[in-house]
């Protein structure tokens, strides 16, 4: 595979402590979760200090440096101390050692032994983290090993999108902007009902309201690539590159009724789910999908800590990414997009229509796509090419 500069960039993380933190024990921490893990390799560990104003340009440069995949290493961290009892880490991986998921189990272990460094005589039990975010099925293994047959089936080039605005769809991985929204607890609680209602798990429902909203711009057939978790229960605890990118076939008719249509989304996803273990060659992604559920900050010792799970990197894939991090309460939706084929305004129209139609589905979730997006302006242009 070749890479452009821009996929020299890695997954960013940043871990936020603030209080007495025993700064030894934390690097020393860091050194040995990347021993824990091999497939990271040589694993930089550095410390600065800065300024507290000073820190976003800091974390800025850090996250976008390119990664040298020939003499390494594919992942750091950099502990950055920006004021008494004030710790920022930020974590950068390439995405050839590490994905989404790898960092509920980097930031778990990274608890751990910090708290058995930094308090070996304490009696009490560290939390212990959650189980590693798993996709949102769970995890069959195909006993027919016929999974070679199975993406043959689907493989086709991808529609080309129709999206406001879009004037090209940029091949690979590019400069990047990012128009970001938060569904608050209200949003998120409709959701959940509407997925109920409709027999559906939250990304089902978000994974067809964007294909509506899709089929609404004038989009004939399926532009989407989804991110696919390949863990098995054998891999869930480890550290590692666990995620597909493949097709997504499914493509609603216009005058469809959105039930029908998360139906056919949640037979498909089923199905692929059975071959998980075993994916194509990466897929062309005009339109990507990654969406994952957002683990609980695990507890450092004696220290109040935050993360900051999607830290922007300034990339972005194909004419659109769509980034979503569950947190149950809320759901986090980020929209990357390169500047020179699409302007910030036309996705921020994008991510308003999304929004209402976010709303518009549990309001009336046995409704036509038509009646959904009757609100936005459908998109008349096709793309050039």
């Amino acid at each position: 595979m070749s890479y452009g500069p821009f996929d020299l960039r890695g997954i960013p993380l940043a871990l936020h402590l603030n209080g007495p933190v025993d700064v030894p024990a934390l690097l020393g921490a860091c050194a040995a979760v990347g021993r824990l893990h091999p497939v990271l390799g040589r694993v930089r560990v550095t410390r600065t200090e800065t300024a507290p104003e000073r820190y976003p340009a800091l974390a800025e440069a850090e996250v976008a440096r390119p990664f040298d995949l020939d003499r390494g290493p594919l992942a750091r961290f950099t502990l950055v101390t920006v004021g008494p009892g004030r710790v920022r880490l930020l974590f950068v991986a390439h995405p050839t050692v590490f994905d989404a998921a790898s960092k509920d189990v980097l930031l778990g272990e990274l608890a751990d032994v910090y708290f058995s460094r930094a308090a070996p005589a304490r009696t009490a039990v560290p939390a212990r983290r959650p189980a590693p975010s798993r996709a949102n099925a769970p995890s069959v293994t195909d006993a027919s090993g016929d999974a070679e047959a199975f993406w043959a089936e689907r493989h086709r080039e991808p529609a080309e999108p129709v999206l406001p605005g879009l004037r090209a769809v940029p091949d690979g991985t590019g400069p990047g902007e990012i128009v970001e929204m938060v569904l608050g607890a209200a949003e998120s609680g409709a959701l959940t009902e509407a997925a109920t209602v409709l027999g559906a798990t939250r990304f089902e429902l978000l994974l067809a309201a964007l294909g509506a909203l899709l089929r609404h711009y004038g989009t004939a057939a399926s532009p989407l690539a989804l991110d696919l978790g390949t863990r098995t229960p054998e891999t869930r605890e480890r550290i590692g590159p666990f995620t597909a990118r493949v097709p997504f076939v499914p493509h609603p008719g216009p005058e469809e009724e959105f039930p029908a249509h998360v139906r056919a989304v949640r037979a498909e996803l089923r199905a692929m789910y059975r071959f998980r273990h075993a994916p194509p060659e990466p897929s062309r992604a005009p339109v990507l999908l990654s969406y994952r559920r957002r683990a609980e900050v695990p507890e450092f010792a004696g220290v109040a800590a935050g993360v900051e799970w999607t830290v922007f990197n300034g990339t972005a894939r194909g004419a659109l990414h769509v980034q979503a991090v569950d947190a149950g309460r809320s759901l986090t939706l980020g929209l990357r997009f390169n500047p020179a084929a699409i302007d910030r305004e036309d996705v921020s129209r994008i991510a308003g229509d999304l929004r209402a139609l976010l709303r518009a589905v549990p309001a009336a979730p046995r409704s036509s796509i038509a009646d959904l997006t009757r609100t936005s302006a459908p998109v008349a242009e096709s793309v050039p090419g």
